[in-house]
Protein backbone atom coordinates (compact mmCIF):
# COMPACT_ATOMS: atom_id res chain seq x y z
CA UNK A 1 0.00 0.00 0.00
CA UNK A 2 1.65 3.18 -1.20
CA UNK A 3 1.46 6.56 0.39
CA UNK A 4 1.43 9.45 -2.09
CA UNK A 5 3.68 12.44 -1.54
CA UNK A 6 5.82 11.35 1.33
CA UNK A 7 6.58 14.91 2.45
CA UNK A 8 6.73 16.17 6.04
CA UNK A 9 4.71 14.22 8.55
CA UNK A 10 5.41 11.06 6.61
CA UNK A 11 7.31 9.52 9.51
CA UNK A 12 4.44 10.23 11.88
CA UNK A 13 2.07 8.64 9.44
CA UNK A 14 4.22 5.53 9.10
CA UNK A 15 4.62 5.45 12.87
CA UNK A 16 0.84 5.51 13.34
CA UNK A 17 0.42 2.76 10.78
CA UNK A 18 3.05 0.68 12.54
CA UNK A 19 1.21 1.12 15.86
CA UNK A 20 -2.10 0.16 14.27
CA UNK A 21 -0.47 -2.83 12.68
CA UNK A 22 1.01 -3.90 16.01
CA UNK A 23 -2.40 -3.55 17.61
CA UNK A 24 -3.92 -5.74 14.90
CA UNK A 25 -1.29 -8.42 15.34
CA UNK A 26 -1.80 -8.29 19.09
CA UNK A 27 -5.29 -9.73 18.53
CA UNK A 28 -3.72 -12.55 16.58
CA UNK A 29 -1.05 -13.10 19.25
CA UNK A 30 -3.64 -13.17 22.04
CA UNK A 31 -5.40 -15.95 20.20
CA UNK A 32 -2.28 -17.65 18.93
CA UNK A 33 -2.87 -20.82 20.90
CA UNK A 34 -6.40 -21.22 19.52
CA UNK A 35 -5.34 -20.31 16.00
CA UNK A 36 -2.40 -22.72 16.02
CA UNK A 37 -4.61 -25.49 17.30
CA UNK A 38 -7.35 -25.18 14.74
CA UNK A 39 -5.76 -23.83 11.58
CA UNK A 40 -4.55 -26.28 9.00
CA UNK A 41 -1.81 -24.29 7.21
CA UNK A 42 -2.16 -26.41 4.06
CA UNK A 43 -5.69 -25.07 3.72
CA UNK A 44 -4.61 -21.41 3.90
CA UNK A 45 -1.30 -21.30 2.02
CA UNK A 46 -2.77 -21.57 -1.51
CA UNK A 47 -4.89 -18.46 -0.89
CA UNK A 48 -2.03 -16.61 0.82
CA UNK A 49 0.20 -17.41 -2.16
CA UNK A 50 -2.43 -16.39 -4.67
CA UNK A 51 -2.58 -13.02 -2.90
CA UNK A 52 1.21 -12.88 -3.04
CA UNK A 53 1.54 -12.53 0.72
CA UNK A 54 3.78 -15.57 0.97
CA UNK A 55 5.95 -17.13 -1.70
CA UNK A 56 6.72 -20.70 -2.63
CA UNK A 57 9.65 -20.81 -0.22
CA UNK A 58 7.49 -19.65 2.71
CA UNK A 59 4.86 -22.20 1.83
CA UNK A 60 7.41 -24.97 1.51
CA UNK A 61 8.93 -24.10 4.88
CA UNK A 62 5.56 -24.05 6.62
CA UNK A 63 4.33 -27.30 5.11
CA UNK A 64 7.51 -29.38 4.87
CA UNK A 65 10.13 -28.21 7.37
CA UNK A 66 11.36 -31.21 9.40
CA UNK A 67 11.65 -29.06 12.53
CA UNK A 68 7.90 -28.43 12.40
CA UNK A 69 6.63 -31.93 13.16
CA UNK A 70 3.08 -31.04 14.15
CA UNK A 71 0.27 -29.04 12.61
CA UNK A 72 0.41 -26.71 15.64
CA UNK A 73 4.10 -25.96 14.97
CA UNK A 74 3.38 -25.35 11.30
CA UNK A 75 0.45 -23.05 12.03
CA UNK A 76 2.62 -21.12 14.49
CA UNK A 77 5.35 -20.73 11.88
CA UNK A 78 2.80 -19.52 9.35
CA UNK A 79 1.66 -16.84 11.83
CA UNK A 80 5.29 -15.79 12.35
CA UNK A 81 5.86 -15.47 8.61
CA UNK A 82 2.64 -13.52 8.12
CA UNK A 83 3.59 -11.17 10.93
CA UNK A 84 6.67 -10.14 8.92
CA UNK A 85 4.41 -9.26 5.97
CA UNK A 86 2.90 -6.25 7.72
CA UNK A 87 -0.60 -4.98 7.31
CA UNK A 88 -1.22 -6.74 4.04
CA UNK A 89 -0.24 -10.03 5.64
CA UNK A 90 -2.76 -9.35 8.36
CA UNK A 91 -5.57 -8.36 5.98
CA UNK A 92 -5.13 -11.36 3.70
CA UNK A 93 -4.73 -13.70 6.68
CA UNK A 94 -8.07 -12.43 8.05
CA UNK A 95 -9.71 -12.96 4.68
CA UNK A 96 -8.49 -16.54 4.63
CA UNK A 97 -9.78 -17.03 8.18
CA UNK A 98 -13.11 -15.51 7.29
CA UNK A 99 -13.48 -17.94 4.42
CA UNK A 100 -12.16 -21.15 5.96
CA UNK A 101 -12.54 -20.56 9.71
CA UNK A 102 -15.37 -18.06 10.29
CA UNK A 103 -15.45 -18.84 14.02
CA UNK A 104 -11.73 -18.03 14.37
CA UNK A 105 -12.25 -14.87 12.33
CA UNK A 106 -14.87 -13.81 14.85
CA UNK A 107 -12.54 -14.70 17.71
CA UNK A 108 -9.75 -12.48 16.37
CA UNK A 109 -11.78 -9.54 15.06
CA UNK A 110 -14.87 -9.61 17.23
CA UNK A 111 -16.87 -9.17 14.02
CA UNK A 112 -19.24 -11.45 12.18
CA UNK A 113 -17.74 -12.81 8.97
CA UNK A 114 -19.23 -11.26 5.84
CA UNK A 115 -17.66 -13.80 3.46
CA UNK A 116 -17.05 -11.04 0.99
CA UNK A 117 -13.63 -11.20 -0.60
CA UNK A 118 -11.74 -7.98 -0.90
CA UNK A 119 -10.56 -6.43 -4.12
CA UNK A 120 -6.92 -6.92 -3.07
CA UNK A 121 -6.57 -10.21 -4.91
Amino acid sequence: FCVPGGGPGMDDYMETLKDEEDALWENVECNRHMLSRYINPAKLTPYLRQCKVIDEQDEDEVLNAPMLPSKINRAGRLLDILHTKGQRGYVVFLESLEFYYPELYKLVTGKEPTRRFSTIV
